[in-house]
């Protein structure tokens, strides 16, 4: 009787292994389907003309420049934040979309000699901020896959729809000897002026990425992007995949 209830034990521990193992090589056999990922981008934006005309017009018209001068490597270019999630269809090929955030935010001054008194000067102040938000499908093809699928080099294009909101405010303002920002009771002296300038725009956006190259393991990557569009031209950021 006791060896019976032995082989009987020893029977469903093999089982319970068995079964075990090939669940757990199914699971591994499973293909990655899901992809979500946060990036951030730099340089040169689409919604980067529109700043760029407004910007000139002021610097143009009132001689102002960049505070920040030769320091400010990103200028009045966007910093982005994109959600992407993507499905793939196959090794290939995959689908998804992508939504995001961006902001430009510069400031500048100038100044000039004013009147015939002495010390007498024109004080000049300009801030400029764009906020941005994209939204568009996306569609990606992998046209490498390197050291057993940890690299991937591929290739994406993404059509939608951007909403800018561009703002830019003007300020001048005289002065003896020392600068100030003029308040309410300026208003009525020839030397102050105040412009204001507040515009909120749709319309179509894409970006276009030629190459972007994908690091990691089954579940965790890292990957970094060229091209040019809503997102910015470099792009780098963090791809969460799963079965």
């Amino acid at each position: 009787m006791r060896c019976q209830s032995y082989t009987i034990m020893k029977r469903m521990i093999l089982a319970t292994a068995l079964i075990c193992c090939v669940t757990l090589r199914l699971g591994a056999q499973q293909q990655i389907r899901h992809e979500f990922s946060m990036g951030f981008g730099v340089g040169n934006n689409m919604a980067d003309k529109k700043v760029n005309d407004v910007v000139d017009h002021y610097l143009e018209t009132y001689h102002m420049e960049s505070e920040m001068g030769c320091s400010d490597f990103v200028g009045d270019s966007h910093i982005t934040l994109s959600f992407e999630y993507h499905y793939r269809l196959n090794q290939r090929w995959a689908v998804g979309c992508i939504a995001g955030w961006g902001i430009s935010k510069e400031s500048y001054d100038g100044i000039e000699e004013h009147g015939a008194a002495p010390h007498s000067y024109l004080a000049k102040y300009g801030s400029e901020q764009s906020r941005i938000f994209y939204i568009a499908p996306s569609v990606r093809y992998s046209w490498l896959t390197t050291m057993r699928g940890h690299m991937q080099l591929y290739s994406r294009a993404a059509l939608g729809t951007i909403r800018q909101h561009m703002l830019f405010d003007y300020q001048q303002a005289a002065s003896d000897g020392r600068l100030y920002t003029a308040f309410e009771d300026d208003t009525q002296r020839d030397e102050y002026r105040h412009e204001h300038f507040d515009e909120v725009k749709w319309r179509s956006a894409y970006q276009l990425t030629p190459v972007g190259i994908d690091l990691g393991n089954r579940f965790i990557h890292f990957y970094s992007e060229l091209g040019y569009g809503f997102q910015g031209v470099f792009t780098i950021g963090t791809r969460f995949t799963f079965p």
